[in-house]
């Protein structure tokens, strides 16, 4: 991303932008594009349909893509664009994107188009991208920037301050500079205002610190982002297994980092399958939607009829008590909610490092009391309303308040003590199975717990009501 020095002097909201994109005015539109912040005309493009966005990206001209905006721009609009540009101009788009954006780019390009585009750019780019390319794209390596400052640390502070003005249009974040040794190993780091005010002789490596906090090139992105937030660093140093400076993670790609790997959560957890893409909510189309989401749907449905199976072994109880089918939904729903919440809690706490693989028996245990303690909570309220609010004329012949009341408010407190170890316990038996922990929350947890729920209803049900 451009420097955040980068001034645009009439800031515009994003209504303001998407009114004047939607009104086919071509100068207006170009006019606004160049005025706004990129991150503002980026954030406006993804409330348009796809026509609306091709038609404006092809109006724009290709001296605006060659300034920030191309920066901010998703992968799959840029892409677009370049279709749109002789060959000439497609090369000088292509120069102008920083190296981390272009690798993202390349990502998603087809395996045909991709070597088009390369050969399009500089002989140091294409060194640059084709290293960049080696790296899975949710790894250190595969995020990380090689648009940083680094200094030998036999340089003295002198030649330093002269190698960085000549690296300040080409560097990502020039507030921390490397410090690297011979064959580029991680030695530390040095602020620029330490270089600036500091003795112009004095050896660089003298002056740094030896700070070589670092992440592996191969390391998951979340690690990196993780860490970044933890530490609160500017810039995160990747290196290889020789400890090699390769190049740097910067805050910007952590916020990013963190949204997509929300994103990524949230839709599992919400039964959603599938690459999501670079594309946004509108930008998908409906057929895409269909496509991520049907597979769950059609698992799901089939597991449900666990349900209706249950229900149908104890249709004599349903027959002979049927005031009982009003508390059902009742008691299966607090089983999924409270499934639900634990199994939120959990991968939160997962992916926020606050669990560790050993922490098995304290979750279920600290989950276990939580769950009976609302469990009977809620048990003893639905008991007492059914005491005294539950009308008569919805009792069967021999039915007893009594007993109905100790049905629904035992098989409360056993529906959601049993949900809430199983939502606890099912996302850490996933990480141990080098399985995505959201991937067994809702709805996987709701549909589990409707079984349970049934199953525990119906039997608490034939034994005290028949007992009677």
């Amino acid at each position: 991303m451009p420097d955040s020095a980068t001034v645009y002097p009439q800031p515009l909201d994003v209504e303001t932008i998407v009114e004047v994109l939607e009104s086919d005015d071509e100068a207006r539109i170009v006019d606004v594009c160049k005025r706004a912040h990129p991150g503002d005309v980026e954030e406006a493009l993804e409330r348009l349909d796809d026509g609306e966005r091709e038609a404006i990206l092809h109006m724009l001209p290709s001296d605006l893509f060659m300034s920030d905006l191309i920066n901010y721009l998703d992968a799959g609009d840029v892409e677009k664009k370049l279709q749109t540009l002789p060959e000439t101009e497609q090369a000088e788009v292509l120069d102008a994107m920083d190296d981390d954006e272009l690798v993202d780019l390349l990502q998603e390009v087809s395996d045909e188009q991709r070597p088009q585009l390369i050969e399009l750019l500089p002989e140091k780019k294409q060194a640059v991208s084709e290293e960049l390319l080696q790296f899975e794209e949710e790894t250190a390596g595969g995020r990380m920037t090689t648009a940083m400052g680094k200094i030998h640390e036999s340089c003295t502070v002198a030649e330093a301050l002269a190698i960085l003005e000549k690296m300040k249009e080409e560097t990502e974040v020039l507030s921390r500079i490397f410090v690297v040794g011979d064959n580029d190993q991680l030695i530390g780091k040095i602020r620029l205002r330490d270089l600036a005010f500091g003795e112009k002789t004095a050896l660089v490596g003298n002056l740094a610190d030896d700070d070589q906090m670092s992440i592996q090139v191969g390391a998951d992105q979340e690690e990196a982002a993780n860490m970044i937030a933890r530490y609160d660093l500017v810039a995160l140093p990747v290196v290889d297994a020789e400890g090699r400076l390769l190049g740097v993670i910067t805050h910007d790609d952590a916020m990013e980092i963190f949204e997509e790997e929300a994103t990524e959560d949230m839709e599992m957890i919400s039964g959603i399958g599938g690459e999501r893409g670079e594309l946004s909510y509108l930008q998908t189309s409906v057929f895409g939607h269909v496509k991520r989401r049907f597979g769950w749907v059609l698992v799901l449905a089939f597991l449900a009829l666990a349900s209706g199976v249950v229900m149908h072994m104890y249709e004599n109880v349903l027959k002979a008590y049927y005031v009982l089918v009003i508390y059902l939904p009742m008691v299966v729903a607090a089983g999924g909610n409270t499934g639900g919440q634990a199994a939120t809690m959990i991968i939160r706490a997962m992916s926020l490092g606050e669990l560790g693989p050993g922490e098995f028996t304290r979750v279920v245990f600290k989950e276990m009391r939580v769950g009976m303690i609302l469990g009977a909570l809620l048990g003893v309220c639905v008991a007492v309303q059914i005491q005294f609010l539950l009308p008569q004329s919805v009792l069967g012949e021999g039915d007893s308040l009594i007993r109905i009341a100790a049905v629904v408010g035992i098989s409360l407190l056993a529906q959601v003590t049993t949900s809430t170890l199983i939502g606890a316990a099912l996302p850490l038996i996933a990480r141990a199975a080098k399985l995505d922990p959201a991937v067994v929350a809702s709805p996987a947890i709701t549909t589990l717990v409707d079984v349970s729920g049934s199953i525990i209803y119906f039997a608490l049900a034939s034994a005290l009501m028949a007992s009677g």
